[in-house]
């Protein structure tokens, strides 16, 4: 395993239909060439709905070409507008498919499925995990990831904040997600609405970045011997916790 490597947080222009904001970008895949000649980092990271799903194998040709890990977000083309997080290795293209669990009211409006499955994903920097935008503020979504022996969660964000108590909720969530699960948390928006966001915490919740109204692209270093015993882990009491599991 890969205990120290970079990573690389993208904040692009939204494409042409995702988001809002004054600037969008027709081909989604030009620009994410460009980002990847910059990219210092291992894995390069990109937000939400980034990516038509029509051009998933142009990526992977692109994560191929320059040998780069991509997470990132895409959105199914049509009528339905249903959101993943794909894991796109550079030698074997997209080895896993993260459908967003839990949908805002937005989601639902645009007729998105709702996914199901929860699973950490095996790469040379250990075992990953996808918390996908909004899933951030359910804590069970990362206790998964983890249970299952993700050490670094990428929260991959639609839009920017839209205030400054969402954008100071969001942070202080992803600060509790590193600690109570002694990893990392890194995320991104796309450079759109009041305050594009990218942001890191590391396994003891030290801010490693947060970073506001900047476009483009920003190098983040991951050092794993960070993680230290998960003592929380130790002294959970799951039999107690049932009742989280229930509808209200």
């Amino acid at each position: 395993m890969i205990d120290k490597f970079r990573v690389s947080l993208c904040c692009p222009l939204p494409r042409t239909g995702f988001g809002s904001g004054d600037v969008h970008v027709e081909d989604e895949i030009a620009q994410l060439e460009t980002y990847l000649t910059k990219a210092e980092g291992a894995i390069v990271v990109f937000p939400e709905g980034y990516l038509l799903t029509s051009h998933v194998k142009k990526a992977e040709q692109l994560a191929k070409k320059y040998n780069k890990w991509l997470i990132i977000g895409s959105e199914d083309d049509g009528e339905q507008k249903s959101l993943y997080t794909l894991v796109i290795d550079p030698d074997n293209g997209e080895i896993y498919k993260h459908c967003k669990t839990s949908l805002t009211d937005g989601d639902r409006r645009n007729k998105a499925k709702q996914g199901n499955e929860i699973s950490a994903v095996d790469t040379p920097f250990g075992r990953i995990g996808t918390v996908l935008c909004y899933e951030l503020h359910f804590p069970e979504v990362a206790r998964i990831e983890c249970l299952q022996g993700a050490r670094i969660l990428f929260n991959t964000i639609g839009t920017g904040m839209w205030h400054e108590q969402q954008l100071d909720e969001w942070t202080t969530l992803a600060k509790a997600r590193a600690i109570e699960n002694r990893c990392f948390v890194l995320g991104c928006t796309h450079f759109c609405d009041p305050i594009p966001l990218m942001f890191g915490y590391d396994p003891h919740g030290k801010e490693l970045l947060r970073l506001r109204n900047t476009e483009g692209l920003v190098n983040v270093d991951i050092d794993m011997s960070l993680i230290d015993e998960r003592d929380y882990f130790k002294d959970r009491n799951p039999e107690s916790y049932t009742e989280i599991a229930r509808r209200q």
